[in-house]
Order: C-alpha cells, then structure tokens, then sequence
C-alpha cells in the first residue's frame, strides 16, 4: 500500500515541521519501501555535511535509516546510529490491517547524561574520510538533551504521526464507500428505470396476445375459410411469445444486476473490495 494514495505529504511534512521546530531535533519521512517521503528537518552539520558527506558515511546513514531497527533488536524507538548519536525510528501500520504504511525517523542528539568519547567519534572520522578535527568540532554543535527527554519527543512524534496517518487512512476508506454506494445506486435506479420500462410493454404484448388469442379462436371456428388467415395469426402470437420471452430474459438479467450491486454495497459497508470493485455490466 502507497501511503501517497491517502495522505497529503504536504500536510505529512507540516507536521513534522512543525515537531521539529519544537524539539531541535531533527527528522524525515520514508516510504514502506525506505524511501525518503519528506524533507529533513534539523539535520545537523555534523550529519548533513560531514558523516552524509562523504560516500562511506552517506552508506552507512542510509542504512541505518532503513535497518537501524532491526540492528537494535527493537520494533520502535531510540538506538545509537553508525556514528554514535542517538537516533529514532516509528514504523506506522494501519491499525485494521497491520501493514506498515511509513517510518518516522530522527534523532541526531547526543544524549546529556552520558560522556562523549571523543576517541570513538575520531576513529569514525577516519573510516568514513572525514577530518577528525572537524568531527569533533561538528560534534559538538549537536543538540543535548537527557536522554529520557530524546525517547520522549520521540515517541510524541511517532504517536502523533500515527493518529495523523490512520485517521486518513480510515478517511480514505469511508470515501471509497460511499463511491461504491453511489456507483451501484446509480447502476439499480437505471435497472428499476428498465424493469418498469419492460414491464410496461409485457403489459401490452400480454393485451395483443389476448386479442390474437380470440380472434384465433374465431378463425378456429372457420376452418373451411380461413385456414389461411389462422395461419397468420398463429405466426404473429408466435413472435409475440418470442418478444415476450426475450424481455422476461431481460428481467432476469436485471434481477441479477440488482442483486450484484446490493452485493457489492454490503461488501463495502464490511470494508471489503474497495480497491478492487466487481465490475458491474449493465
């Protein structure tokens, strides 16, 4: 599922603007697929010029981006990245079928309740090309916070990501409904149209076969002179049968659209087939 089909990336990104403003923290948006979605936001020197400036750590940042999870063992919440901050990351699954739609991703702060060794910040700086003097310089220029107040703010923006995105989501859904209600409305209201039409002219077909019917019986009656005539009359109820056979046909078929259409509004209102809807002939 594309979280571009339900939600406006520009209001997406408006919150996060607007939480990142408010922490100094920074953060971006990826797609199911790792794909940034989003801006970034509050990214520092120390990340955006040094570490993803050089191919080694721009590698190593997309990684961590896209399976620092996984490395820390967690489902959601704050870790250390690759070159020793900390770090964030919210997949956000809609809630009715579990299916992660995007991630929210951050961090970039050095946690104030811990000291820096500077000594592994410099041994970074060499694997990934970068002056170690200016790392360290760049270090520390990155926001500090406790680090209990980092899993706060993020688990704030996961949380709020989270509403934001299933409540479009189930937006979405409710949209799709009332499309099918109001397709297959359409569909039964043009068939009912068709069945008053038909029944309107069994109705007369049924009167000319009741007419033909006697006047039949009185040729019957004949049968020395007007053989012929009976003849004609018989053909003529013959291809009024035949007409009257092929509209009650007709009739069924449009029971049978009826039928289809209700089908697929009770399947709407159970949240089934939205995306793929049961064509409907008419």
């Amino acid at each position: 599922m594309d979280i571009r089909e339900f939600v406006n990336l520009e209001e997406l990104e408006a919150i996060q603007a607007a939480w990142a403003n408010a922490t100094g923290l920074a953060a971006i948006f990826t797609d199911a697929a790792g794909e940034y979605i989003t801006g970034d936001y509050n990214f520092t020197d120390f990340c955006i010029k040094l570490t993803r400036g050089s191919r080694e750590g721009m590698r190593r940042c997309v990684d961590t981006d896209q399976n620092g999870l996984k490395k820390a063992c967690l489902e959601q919440g704050c870790y250390k990245c690759h070159a020793g901050l900390m770090d964030f990351a919210y997949p956000i699954k809609i809630h009715s079928t579990g299916e992660v739609v995007m991630t929210a991703i951050g961090g970039q702060a050095l946690p104030s309740d811990q000291p820096v060794d500077e000594e592994a910040f410099r041994k970074i700086a060499e694997e990934i090309g970068v002056d170690p003097d200016a790392y360290i310089e760049a270090l520390y220029e990155v926001p500090t916070m406790p680090e209990a107040q980092i899993n706060a703010c993020a688990d704030l923006l996961g949380m709020v990501i989270d509403v934001f995105v299933n409540q479009k989501y189930q937006e979405y859904i409710e949209s799709a409904k009332m499309q099918v209600y109001s397709d297959n409305l359409e569909k039964i209201n043009s068939v009912i149209d068709r069945i008053e039409d038909n029944s309107k002219k069994l109705t007369k077909l049924a009167s000319k076969e009741g007419i033909l019917a006697l006047n039949s019986a009185i040729e019957a009656a004949r049968l020395g002179t007007a053989g012929a005539s009976f003849s004609i009359l018989a053909k003529q109820q013959s291809d009024l049968s035949k007409q009257s056979g092929e509209i009650y046909s007709q009739v069924g078929d449009d029971i049978k659209i009826i039928s289809d259409a209700v089908g697929a509004m009770n399947q709407a209102s159970n949240g089934e087939s939205l995306l793929e809807e049961p064509q409907i002939e008419l």
